[in-house]
């Protein structure tokens, strides 16, 4: 009875309408009091129930004698509304990908103007993250420091991490912190130089590339900065380049 519960839920009834559906089913053509009774379901909230199920087609009623009799609609509707749906959901799709280029104006006409600064959080927003800088079409720069905090995040589906680092390339500045391993990365993709963490102590990840910054950092909880800004790209750039001269060539 859970997984049928469980199972209605997905077409948006509640628990107490899908006792009082399943009741139905169960009996047949059948009195609210009957159906109250089955369901154990007070009568007045069975009627509003029923009501409800009514609106979705997922009963009817009729009349013998005096007595109004209650009865459930064929589970194969529940595929129909399933259809439907589906159906709606396409449709919505379709709309939006209209409208997307016109979204997208919008959204770029803004961009163009101001720094855009988002938020992400979790293991999800760190896939979503790896997700975009996957897309880069040039080189990457990356600056960070192997402390806990980066060993944890280099730990999040790190099959996912290693597979996007294989098909990107560009460079990485690393301070290690003492103790810390490096993890693992492709050689044949990426240029790694060290700078000393005991001179230049930090925490974080951060990897730049296309007037994007993201910004990694591990707490309780993974979360991600994402920069757009052209200005302020270019000024990191100057300054991992000027760090790269200095760096050493890393030798792991």
């Amino acid at each position: 009875m859970k997984d049928l519960i469980t199972r209605l839920a997905e077409y948006g009834l509640s628990e107490k309408e899908s006792l009082v559906y399943l009741a139905m089913l169960e009996l047949g053509p059948a009195s609210v009091q009957d159906i109250a009774k089955k369901a154990g379901v007070n009568r007045a909230t069975t009627y509003v129930m029923i009501e409800s199920l009514k609106r979705r087609g997922l009963m009817s009623t009729f009349d013998k004698g005096r007595k109004t009799f209650f009865v459930a609609e064929s589970p194969e509707h529940l595929k129909r509304l399933s259809e439907t749906e589906l159906r709606a959901a396409e449709e919505k799709a379709n709309r939006l990908k209209q409208s997307l280029p016109l979204f997208m104006a919008l959204f770029n006409s803004a961009s163009a103007s101001k720094p855009m600064v988002r938020y992400y959080e979790g293991e999800e927003g760190v896939s979503t993250c790896r997700a975009m800088v996957g897309m880069a079409n040039g080189e990457i720069l990356n600056f960070v420091a192997r402390d806990e905090g980066t060993i944890a995040l280099s730990k999040l589906n790190e099959n996912e991490r290693l597979e996007l680092g294989s098909r990107v390339h560009g460079r990485i500045i690393v301070a290690i912190k003492p103790g810390m391993p490096d993890p693992k990365y492709d050689k044949a993709m990426w240029q790694k130089r060290t700078i000393p963490y005991e001179t230049f102590p930090f925490t974080g990840d951060m990897i730049f590339f296309e007037n994007k910054i993201f910004i990694f950092f591990m707490q309780d909880k993974p979360y991600v900065f994402l920069i757009e800004s052209p200005e302020m790209f270019n000024m990191l750039k100057s300054m991992f380049e000027l760090a790269w001269q200095q760096a050493k060539q890393y030798e792991g």
